[in-house]
């Protein structure tokens, strides 16, 4: 936490060595401050410790220049990292937590340089980045970053959410479906989407002159390792369903059975058949490219003019800095935000619409009409986000495979009461390929059905 000698009308004070501070994030001059002793040091501040701050800056350099003296304020809102907003709501400089230390750069620095170079209008704009490096000047690691600021209606995950529910219900007196010829807004949005998530990929696919971004082919070598990962990730999710089945509820619990008695069957056959496919059309078209790595409804801004904002470009959260800086296949990210909208927005939607029931039997009436009325809207937002892509190009679906397995590890071992959502997916993706025996799960659960 930035320090100042606090004043005599300071509150929330803090006493080290004998002097009274205060937080300094608090002042309205604390961003005139910081620009005036980084200038003062050539954009660089080396500590008595020998640790140096460092301040890089890119852009709009007229821009910066005209906000510099603007007064900050913190944002006060809920979030691990500390925000401030400056001047007219034009900037909003974020102290990052202490990731990592690495001797590569944050990957979400180097993300949204790239957008920046691309003039991607998918992500707030750039300005520049602090850096904190040790003393031997070896490691470096990630403090604060200056972006636009963005005056929103809050993220497309909780948007998406009450609107959902608030249509729900409007429609269920007259037990109406939710279509996309009635909800215009909803579904304008969902095109946005589609558009924007092809154009952040399309701009991450552009040959660069950073190595870092410069596209890759993909070869036989790494369908190989893709086919392995994949492979074993599946056993660990049996595994994983195995281990806990009697933790779900019953109805799962059937249909994951199911599953575990095909699963090599479904599984294997799916995608020794998928890889198959790639391998005959080697150029198809696909890249190995830089990706957002954690792609969902919970990333995107919905502005105050109803546009779209992806944010949060630093990665999967659990994984190394050089994970996240790995290239991937490009249609990773569009199989990560498919799932949010069709494996996750409508069933979510749908829990907590029942869960305001005020007893049993309206919540049972409430599912059965939210169940059906919901998915008519959830179908054409799938289809629009994935904006002319289909399922059956071989790479999109094994990257939605992929999500999804790892999706049922983390809902059976955690979160039993949502492993369906997980379970459906992975059935209703598997069963209805030609190439494996149609609808074996719902055959398989007729029958187990009528012998109880």
């Amino acid at each position: 936490m930035p320090l100042a000698l606090a004043e005599q009308d300071d509150t929330d004070t803090l006493v080290l060595n004998g002097k009274v501070y205060t937080d300094a994030l608090q002042r309205p001059d604390w961003w005139q401050k910081m620009n005036e002793l980084f200038r003062q040091k050539n954009n660089s501040i080396i500590f008595p410790n020998g640790w140096r701050l460092e301040c890089s800056e890119f852009g709009d350099a007229q821009f910066l220049e005209q906000q510099r003296f603007a007064n900050s304020r913190p944002l006060n809102v809920q979030q691990s990292n500390t925000t401030l907003s400056v001047g007219d709501d034009l900037i909003a400089f974020k102290l990052e937590r202490m990731l990592e230390f690495s001797q590569k750069k944050n990957p979400e620095f180097e993300m949204n340089e790239k957008l920046m170079r691309e003039n991607s209008s998918v992500m707030p704009k750039t300005y520049g980045y602090l850096i904190l490096h040790n003393p031997q000047n070896n490691t470096m690691a990630s403090s604060g970053i200056i972006q636009e600021f963005i005056v929103n209606q809050g993220d497309f995950w909780n948007y998406s959410l009450a609107y959902l529910k608030q249509r729900l219900n409007k429609g269920y007196l007259q037990q109406r479906s939710l279509t996309a010829e009635e909800n215009p807004h909803f579904i304008s949005l969902m095109r946005d989407l589609g558009k924007k998530t092809e154009e952040m990929s399309e701009c991450l696919s552009r040959p660069d002159t950073n190595p870092a971004f410069t596209p890759e082919p993909v070869d036989e070598r790494f369908i190989h390792t893709y086919q392995k990962q994949l492979e074993f990730l599946h056993i660990k999710t049996r595994n994983t369903i195995q281990n806990n089945l009697e933790n779900l509820p019953q109805e799962t619990k059937n249909k994951a059975s199911v599953l575990l008695q095909n699963w090599n069957e479904l599984l294997n056959s799916y995608i020794d058949v998928t890889i198959g496919k790639i391998k005959k059309n080697m150029n198809g078209g696909y890249s190995l490219v830089r990706v957002h790595g954690d792609f969902h409804l919970g990333q995107v801004l919905v502005t105050q003019n109803n546009e779209l904002k992806f944010i949060d470009f630093a990665g999967e959260p659990a994984a190394s800095f050089k994970e996240r800086a790995q290239k991937h296949i490009s249609v990773r990210d569009l199989a990560g935000m498919y799932r949010s909208v069709k494996g996750y927005l409508g069933n979510v939607a749908v829990e907590e619409f029942v869960a305001d029931a005020p007893d049993e039997a309206s919540a049972k009436a409430r599912r059965s009409y939210a169940e059906k009325a919901i998915r008519p809207l959830i179908d054409e937002s799938a289809r629009l986000v994935l904006n002319g892509h289909s399922l059956k190009e071989p790479w999109l679906g094994l990257e939605v495979l992929r999500k999804n397995l790892y999706e049922v590890n983390y809902e059976v071992t955690y979160r039993p009461q949502m492993a369906y959502v997980a379970i459906n997916g992975l059935a209703s993706m598997l069963s209805p390929d030609k190439n494996i025996p149609e609808n074996i799960i719902s055959q398989k659960l007729s029958s187990k059905s009528e012998t109880k």
